[in-house]
């Protein structure tokens, strides 16, 4: 977690100084916690490593993931558009929708997207995906919503 707050505050340096865009998806496993409580830890985990798959075999080489805590990932990808994260983030529902999870079967996630402005810090952007997360939780599960559209 550590290491994608040092990335986000280098990207928006970058913003700073040549106006460059960034952009964040936050993503939590809908019903993670049922996993746990029905099939154990241990198949909670495996279902992690599947899902932290399915996000890197699907992103460009010069974005980033990393697993923000608990049943939660972050992506941060560099000179992204709003419209360029959205297009990644309905793209990974969709794949993740569609994986077969070994001894689960199917799950879904939710995706809070972020672009930061000038106004933005490390903390208002971590904030807005936040906030665009849950309320892609509290309409449903199974979605994307990006902040600016809240």
């Amino acid at each position: 977690r550590v290491k994608l707050d040092e990335i986000i505050d280098k990207e928006l340096k970058r913003r700073e100084r040549y106006g460059t865009l960034c952009s964040i998806i936050l993503i939590d496993i809908d019903y993670f916690k049922l996993v746990n409580d029905t099939h154990g830890h241990l198949v909670g985990d495996s279902i992690l490593k599947e899902f932290a798959a399915i996000l890197k075999e699907n992103m460009r080489d010069t974005d980033y993931v990393g697993r923000w805590g608990g049943e939660e990932f972050m992506i941060i990808l560099p000179q992204t558009d709003q419209s360029g994260a959205l297009s990644l983030a309905q793209h990974l529902r969709a794949n993740v929708e569609e994986f077969l999870f070994t001894t689960v079967g199917k799950k879904t996630a939710s995706f809070g997207v972020a672009t930061c402005t000038e106004q933005d810090d490390i903390q208002s952007l971590i904030d807005n995906a936040d906030k665009a997360l849950y309320r892609a939780k509290e309409s449903g599960r199974n979605q994307v919503v990006c902040y600016n559209q809240l």
